[in-house]
């Protein structure tokens, strides 16, 4: 038996914020040199903004054991990509003992220790996804009371044909490096993680999923701390906290009252504010982005351009040419 340890390895943030030259020279899946280990420039990842995504592979038959131990950074998600017969072990139970379909998903909450014995050849995909982005996408994507961790967390293997589908998808976007490339991976990713919540929510009463309205002076509260830090970064917790609330509870109580989810209607302050600056001003579009709380151009005109449907230099000219 061959054995093979993965323990965690403290990376900085900086590790995943390549600048886009070199994340353009990396793969947008990268192979991992040791199990749920993320390679330190993985998929030119940028800390709590995109998954990070990379596969592993063994094609021997000979047995393999492999193991990770407490990573506090990350949630995991581990995708089957090909038949395998494994015993898993998760916090020292064996949690899997057999074989493994395409398609096979185990979730590992961040601090979690997990290991396996393979017996055949095997490939797996892992999304590595820090807990605030997971709990933005979780709020966004249902605002219940459950927390989002609690929601996936699950560590029993299950399988999911879509998320097979969705893993594969991703299988093929490897060589594409290019800024088209990595968007569609980050879709494919969002994907994946709404897919996973759905199946958290259905698991839910929908009675429990139900929230009060917000009280009308915790909502002008939160909207008032909105309109004064719009170009700030801030985010769920901080809006939360202006209301008294804790991150769900406020979450849920904003969506119940104003059909938005916090982070939803935050984007959409700001990109309302970014067409009054573009209307008004001869600031340059990198300006507007700044004053509207976006860290980057590319991710202003792509919020820009979903909401509005044009980027925003076309629709500044469009409006100017209609006055």
């Amino acid at each position: 038996m061959i054995k093979q340890r993965s323990n965690a390895v403290s990376w900085s943030a900086t590790d995943f914020a390549a600048d886009s030259g070199a994340a353009a020279d990396q793969p947008v899946v990268q192979v991992e040199e040791r199990w749920r280990c993320p390679p330190p420039c993985a998929a030119g990842s940028v800390a709590g903004d995109r998954i990070a995504i990379a596969r592993w592979a063994r094609e021997s038959g000979e047995g393999l054991e492999v193991s990770s131990r407490r990573d506090d950074r990350f949630c995991i998600v581990g995708i089957s990509l090909r038949p395998a017969t494994v015993r898993f072990q998760h916090g020292g139970n064996v949690i899997w003992d057999g074989p493994l379909m395409p398609g096979s998903i185990q979730i590992t909450a961040p601090g979690e220790s997990v290991s396996a014995s393979y017996s055949t050849s095997c490939r797996v995909m892992h999304l590595f996804i820090e807990p605030d982005l997971l709990s933005r996408r979780y709020e966004e994507a249902e605002g219940a009371l459950r927390a989002p961790l609690g929601a996936i967390a699950n560590p029993r293997i299950f399988r999911d044909v879509a998320v097979e589908r969705f893993a594969t998808a991703l299988e093929e976007v490897n060589p594409l490096a290019d800024t088209s490339g990595r968007l569609f991976a980050d879709s494919i990713c969002d994907a994946i993680v709404a897919r996973l919540l759905t199946r958290a929510a259905e698991r839910t009463p929908r009675a429990a999923r139900q929230a009060a309205p917000l009280p009308g002076w915790r909502l002008r509260r939160a909207l008032d701390f909105i309109e004064a830090n719009l170009a700030q970064p801030i985010g769920l917790a901080d809006v939360a906290a202006s209301t008294g609330l804790t991150r769900m509870h406020f979450a849920a109580q904003f969506r119940s009252t104003t059909g938005y989810s916090p982070h939803a209607y935050l984007l959409r302050r700001r990109i309302e504010h970014a067409q009054m600056l573009l209307r008004s001003s001869t600031f340059s579009v990198l300006d507007v982005a700044l004053s509207c709380g976006f860290g980057s151009h590319a991710h202003f005109t792509t919020v820009f351009g979903r909401m509005v449907g044009e980027s925003p230099n076309s629709w500044r000219i469009r409006m100017l040419q209609g006055k």
